[in-house]
């Protein structure tokens, strides 16, 4: 891109306001050419009425149909090529106008001829330099043009003093004068406002770097914002969780030691039990913290590994959950196509999420019912892992916030009132660190369908940072994949 189209580009607003600039001076033109055409006559220049008033005429014409084109819509709404058009139109126009308005008052000797400096000026600010020279060219050939038709007699000639007709010798002079002043002008002022031009260009780009800069800062604190919200939100919930069940234990220790209750007693007893079962649902809670605490940090977890086999993982975790299936009489079917091996992956990390959907599918079945565990590789290179259940689905409200901190849909609570409400945020968690996603399906009443998808090729931050420096880590392929 030229450096005047980068300046055109950068100032398509300013473009604009001159334009419309031109055409409020462009007004003033019309005055005048109207006001000469009138005045002219009484000052011995016959030749300029009606001539010049349908000069202002055509002027005023035109005029009304720029201001109508640049109405409306703001520069910056405006493509840069339609407003670099609209300039050379009214450049072009002008000119054309002011040659026929030479041609009226006296051709080479016309007391109009300064207003083409004033023109190639203006253009030059607003119009690539390149074009400016071929605007002067055509410029000087239509004029040269118009002096031999005039010196020919093939159009009449205007002089400004009727007594005397057409200049020989001082129109020469007079035409090498004017185009030697065109390319003059065009040459100055490029001079001049060049400097300016790259100044303000480097000037906003700078503003613009600035502002982008400033909407990521302001992205970056929003981010943290939110981080803080949810880190507050994520505290006074897990403050929650615990003190609900400490407070229960506190009170029924009290009750012992204080003498209420014999702790021998039936009674007694049953407060002790009450009470290991809530400390048991906090070592839970707990537990299930440090896992998501320990995934999210990225610090002191089992490390990355090589060719993780995810057939295998899923033979593996059919294994573990079959007592259970067995046991609420639910039955497992396996869909598995073709064989999935990740490049990296945390087997520990992999099983726990993938073993907390398949008992979180049992766990929310009705006896009798179907858990399918479905495995397929996708042309695009990912692993599609799917856990179905017939069970007692998801409230459609909580489908959205149903792996967010601590979240349990009611109908969850009362088919099972264990649970923690941190299973599904660790298996988010999980999935998204090997660069993957989940999303769930379900209807209540009905059954879920959690579907994982991870990409097989993935290399995760600190993989990627120990191969660049030539250090494998001593990572390994794991065993039995």
């Amino acid at each position: 891109m030229a450096a005047d189209d980068h300046f055109a580009y950068i100032f398509a607003a300013e473009l604009h306001e001159r334009l419309r600039w031109f055409i409020t001076l462009r007004w003033m033109a019309v005055a005048g050419l109207a006001v000469g055409s009138l005045v002219g006559p009484r000052m011995g220049l016959e030749s300029v009425w009606p001539s010049l008033f349908v000069v202002a005429l055509f002027v005023a014409a035109y005029n009304l149909y720029f201001s109508w084109r640049l109405g409306g819509r703001s520069g910056q709404e405006r493509p840069l090529g339609g407003l670099r058009h609209c300039a050379i139109r009214q450049m072009v126009m002008d000119l054309a106008a002011l040659i026929v308005g030479v041609h009226f008052t006296g051709g080479l000797q016309s007391p109009l001829l300064p207003f083409f400096a004033f023109h190639m000026a203006i253009g030059t600010i607003v119009l690539s330099t390149r074009l400016m020279y071929l605007i002067a060219g055509c410029t000087s050939l239509a004029m040269l043009l118009l002096y031999i038709l005039e010196e020919n007699g093939v159009l009449r000639y205007h002089p400004l003093d009727p007594l005397h007709g057409i200049c020989s010798r001082a129109c020469y002079l007079n035409m090498v004068s004017f185009v030697m002043a065109l390319f003059g002008i065009v040459y100055l002022t490029d001079s001049v406002t060049g400097r300016f031009k790259e100044r303000n260009i480097k000037l906003h780009e700078a503003k613009a770097a600035l502002q982008e800069r400033t909407e990521e800062l302001q992205q970056l604190l929003d981010e943290i914002a939110e981080v803080e919200e949810r880190k507050s939100h994520y505290m006074r919930i897990s403050a929650h969780q615990l003190r609900s069940p400490l407070g229960t234990v506190k009170t029924s220790l009290m009750v012992l030691t204080q003498g209420y209750v014999d702790p021998g007693s039936e009674r007694g007893r049953k407060l002790l039990e009450g009470a290991i079962e809530r400390v048991d649902g906090l070592l839970r809670i707990v537990n299930d913290l440090l896992e998501l605490a320990k995934i999210r940090e990225g610090r002191n977890r089992a490390p990355w590994a090589r060719g993780v086999n995810l057939n295998q993982l899923v033979a593996d975790i059919f294994d573990a959950v079959s007592p259970l299936a067995d046991e609420r009489e639910i039955r497992l079917v396996p869909l598995v196509e073709g064989v999935a091996v990740l490049d990296w992956g945390i087997p520990p990390d992999l099983v726990f999420a993938l073993e907390n959907l398949v008992q979180n599918a049992i766990k929310y079945s009705l006896p009798g019912g179907q858990v399918t565990v479905g495995l397929r590789v996708t042309g695009g290179g990912e692993a599609v892992l799917t856990v179905e259940d017939q069970g007692i689905g998801i409230p459609e409200e909580f489908v959205e916030q149903v792996m967010d901190e601590f979240v349990r849909a009611p109908n969850a609570k009362a088919h099972a009132a264990e649970g923690t409400g941190l299973g599904l945020s660790i298996v988010r968690e999980v999935v998204e660190a090997h660069g993957g996603r989940i999303t769930v399906r379900s209807v209540e009443g009905e059954g879920s369908t959690f579907t994982v998808t991870l990409p097989l090729h993935h290399r995760p931050p600190e993989v990627e940072a120990l191969l660049h420096d030539g250090n494998d880590g001593g990572y390994q392929t794991p065993t039995g994949s």
